[in-house]
C-alpha cells in the first residue's frame, strides 16, 4: 500500500488522527522531548518471529486494526547483560549502562519501527533518515536515549525512522542447512520496504530515503549496497565506524560453529544432528537460548555469514567490479575507536599492529570514488566534558549523540558552547546529505573524497567545533610512533 491520499489527514492533526498504513491505522502522540514533533513508537512491520518463524526470514505484518503507537516494542534478545537503571554517576558509567541496555525489556516480538515527524511544517514531502543501530550484531535496540529522533526531525525538517532487527543467534543463526542465514539483515530490508510503502502518509518522501548506521549498523549499510545493488530503495547511504572487510569473506565463518555450539548446549545435538536440530532449538525458550550462549564472545560467533544471497564470499571481487549500489555515500569513523573497548575491559577490535579502521574506511571510500559514486569521508575527533571516558580521544560511538542532538539528554551533563556549534554543524550535514545526497554536502563546502587532495573531513577537536580538510596520506597511517606505515 502507498497511502499518499492520507498525507493531508496526518498533516492536519498528527497527534490525534490515525495515519493509515499497511500495519493498520496508527495513532501517534506529541514527543515529550520536542512536543512540536509527533512520534509513533513500536509500529509492527513483521509478524512476531516465533515458532516456525524463529530463525526464518521475516513475514510482513498487515492489519486493519488500529494501533496506538505509544511505547517502544521489546528489545530483540541478544548477548548483553541488562541490569537495573541507567546510571548517571559519571559519563563512563552512563555509557556502560546504556550499552548494557539497562531498563530494556527483552522479547522476540520485537520487529517494529519508530517514526518522528512534523508534517505540518517545512517541506510537504520530507527527506527520510532510516537509522540502523550497532551492537556487534549481538545486541542493540532502538529505544536507546541516544537514538531519539525528535530533535533531528524538528530542527532539520526531516522524518526520522529507527528500527528493531533481530541480533545474536535469533538474527544470525548461521546454521549450514539454512538457505537464509542472515535473517537480521532481511529484517532491515523488510522495514525499509515498509518505509518506502508507507512513509508518505507521515510526510516523508519515499524517493529520498537515506540509510544511516553505526558500527554493526554501519556494516549493515555496506551490506545493503551489495545485497540489493540493483534495487537499493535508498537514495543515499551513511556508514559510520563499520565497513565490510573483503578479506574476511564478507562475514563470520560459514561452518556453522555458533549454531552447533548453541544446539549442543541445548541438548539438540552437534553437527551429526543435522537439520533435526532446528525444530529442537525452536522448541526452547528465549531464556534458554540466551543462557546457553551467555558466555560466548559477543562478536565472531553469531553475525553475518556468507549465504550467496545477502552476504557474499567474493566481496573483494564485487568491490573491484563496482558491483554495489551506485548511490552517494558518506563514510567515516572516530579517531580512537578502540578506547571504548579498553574502557569496557573487552577485546579491543581496533588494537594490534595491523591497519586500523581508517584503512578500512579509506578502502570503502576509494572504491566508491573510483566507480564514480559521489563519496564523502570524515573522521570525528572531537572531545567534550560530557563525552569523556578517560581523555582518550573520540571513542567508538562518541559521534552518535551529535547527529541526533542527544548529548545532554543522554548524559544529563550540559553541552559546552563549542559542542553546541558542532552539533548544529553535524546535524545539518547529515540532514543535508539526506535531503540531497548528490549536492547537499557540497553546498556546505565539503569536498568529495579524492585520495590525492585534502578531502578527508576532520570534525572537531578537544572542545573545538572546527571542521577542516586533510589529505589521506596524512591521516591514513598506523603503527607505533616513528614506525608509522601508510594504509
Amino acid at each position: 500500500m502507498r497511502p499518499l491520499l492520507f498525507a493531508a489527514i496526518a498533516a492536519a492533526a498528527p497527534a490525534l488522527t490515525p495515519v493509515r498504513t499497511s500495519s493498520g491505522p496508527i495513532l501517534g502522540h506529541a514527543s515529550n522531548w520536542h512536543p512540536a514533533v509527533t512520534e509513533y513508537l513500536g509500529i509492527p512491520y513483521a509478524q512476531p518471529p516465533v515458532g516456525t518463524l524463529r530463525f526464518a526470514p521475516p513475514a510482513p505484518y498487515t492489519s486493519n486494526a488500529s494501533f496506538t503507537a505509544a511505547h517502544f516494542s521489546p528489545t530483540c534478545p541478544g548477548n548483553v547483560h541488562a541490569n537495573g537503571s541507567i546510571s548517571y554517576v559519571s559519563v563512563k558509567e552512563t555509557v556502560k549502562s546504556v550499552l548494557g541496555e539497562a531498563e530494556s525489556v527483552f522479547g522476540e516480538d520485537c520487529l517494529s519501527l519508530n517514526i518522528w515527524t512534523r508534517p505540518e511544517a517545512g517541506e510537504r514531502s520530507k527527506a527520510v533518515m532510516f537509522w540502523i543501530y550497532g551492537g556487534g550484531f549481538n545486541a542493540g535496540n532502538s529505544d536507546s536515549p541516544v537514538y531519539n529522533g525528535a530533535r533531528l526531525a524538528e530542527e532539520q525538517d526531516v522524518v526520522v525512522v529507527s528500527i528493531n532487527y533481530r541480533v545474536h543467534a535469533f538474527g544470525f543463526p548461521g546454521a549450514p542447512f539454512l538457505a537464509d542465514k542472515n535473517v537480521g539483515l532481511l529484517d532491515q530490508r523488510l522495514a525499509l520496504e515498509w518505509v518506502r510503502d508507507n512513509i508518505a502518509a507521515f510526510g516523508g518522501d519515499p524517493t529520498r530515503i537515506t540509510i544511516f548506521g553505526q558500527s554493526a549498523g554501519g556494516l549493515s549499510v555496506d551490506y545493503h549496497t551489495y545485497a540489493w545493488a540493483s534495487d537499493p530503495i535508498a537514495a543515499g547511504f551513511i556508514s559510520s565506524s563499520g565497513s565490510i572487510t573483503p578479506t574476511t569473506r564478507g562475514g563470520v565463518s560459514g561452518s556453522g560453529t555458533g549454531w552447533w555450539t548453541l544446539s549442543k548446549a541445548l541438548g539438540c545435538g552437534n553437527a551429526t544432528a543435522g537439520e533435526a536440530s532446528l525444530a529442537c532449538v525452536r522448541g526452547k525458550s528465549m531464556e534458554q537460548i540466551l543462557s546457553a550462549t551467555r558466555e560466548l564472545p559477543r562478536v565472531g560467533v553469531f553475525g553475518p555469514t556468507p549465504d550467496g544471497r545477502v552476504v557474499f564470499e567474493d566481496t573483494a571481487a564485487r568491490r573491484a567490479r563496482g558491483q554495489f549500489a551506485h548511490r552517494p555515500l558518506l563514510v567515516g569513523n572516530t579517531n580512537n575507536e578502540g578506547a571504548l573497548y579498553e574502557m569496557l575491559g573487552q577485546v579491543n577490535l581496533f588494537s594490534g599492529s595491523g591497519p586500523g579502521i581508517n584503512c578500512l574506511t579509506k578502502g570503502t571510500a576509494g572504491a566508491r570514488a573510483k566507480a564514480g559514486v559521489p563519496t564523502w569521508r570524515y573522521i570525528y575527533q572531537a572531545e567534550w566534558p560530557n563525552a569523556d571516558i578517560g581523555k582518550k580521544g573520540a571513542y567508538h560511538a562518541a559521534d552518535i549523540p551529535l547527529w541526533f542532538g542527544t548529548t545532554e539528554r543522554f548524559t544529563h551533563v550540559a553541552d559546552t558552547a563549542e559542542e553546541k556549534v558542532l552539533i548544529q554543524k553535524m546535524m545539518g550535514a547529515w540532514a543535508g546529505f539526506a535531503k540531497d545526497p548528490v549536492g547537499g554536502l557540497g553546498r556546505l563546502g565539503w569536498p568529495r573524497y579524492d585520495e590525492s587532495t585534502a578531502s578527508v573531513v576532520l570534525l572537531g577537536g578537544p572542545n573545538s567545533a572546527e571542521i577542516k580538510f586533510e589529505k589521506s596520506a596524512t591521516v591514513d597511517v598506523y603503527g607505533t610512533a616513528g614506525q608509522e606505515k601508510a594504509c
